[in-house]
């Protein structure tokens, strides 16, 4: 079968396209969740580097918070630089071996990977999903889910190619509009169309 990559903008719904997805039975492996694996697990070198080169990211228990570090990451451009080549080459090489392992296989296997054009790392794929959402519905989710201003939410989504670009590199789009049930019948379609492309 195959192996697809699930990517788009923050908050603009590729975990829920994802879940919906696994409950039809694909195989999933999720980026993100992974890198906060690294961010609890005290004897990871990603862990132990962090910690050290941006103490201030550290909260309770000397767990490393999310929220402050995402703070320190999103205002300035030389933090967050440092931020990826400490954690980027890391799971990216754990992604790769996830592909590997799994390219071969009777089902279907779905990676969530937010930066998945920003990091060109759509040759690891043989085929791109690409979530897309308004600007306005975007922005307002960003931030809800991380308290923040309508000023530096923008900011965070200028870090991402835009959508218009990352459509020439996708193999299927799919269009979330913020109802569940609409997202739902995108999935259902979406699905059929990976079925029929996994028999060629």
């Amino acid at each position: 079968m195959s192996v697809f990559g699930v990517t788009g903008k923050l908050a603009s719904g590729k975990s829920t396209l994802v879940e919906l997805l696994k409950k039809k039975g694909a195989k999933t492996y999720d980026l993100d969740d992974v890198i906060h694996r690294y961010y609890r697990n005290k004897n990871s070198e990603v862990y132990k580097k962090i910690i050290t080169q941006f103490p201030r990211s550290v909260g309770k228990n000397k767990q490393i918070s999310r929220k402050k570090l995402g703070e320190i990451v999103f205002a300035c451009n030389a933090a967050r630089e440092k931020i990826e080549k400490i954690v980027h080459p890391v799971i990216i090489k754990d992604l790769r071996l996830w592909v590997k392992e799994n390219r071969k296989k009777e089902e279907f296997y779905i990676a969530e990977v937010p930066l998945l054009f920003e990091k060109n790392l759509a040759c690891c794929f043989d085929r791109v999903i690409l979530v897309v959402a308004s600007r306005q519905t975007i922005l307002c989710r960003v931030q809800d889910k991380f308290g923040i201003s309508k000023k530096d939410a923008a900011k965070r989504l200028s870090f991402f190619i835009s959508d218009k670009e990352k459509r020439k590199g996708s193999d299927f789009v799919v269009k979330n509009r913020g109802s569940m049930e609409e997202l739902k019948k995108e999935v259902d379609v979406l699905w059929e169309k990976i079925k029929l492309d996994g028999i060629k």
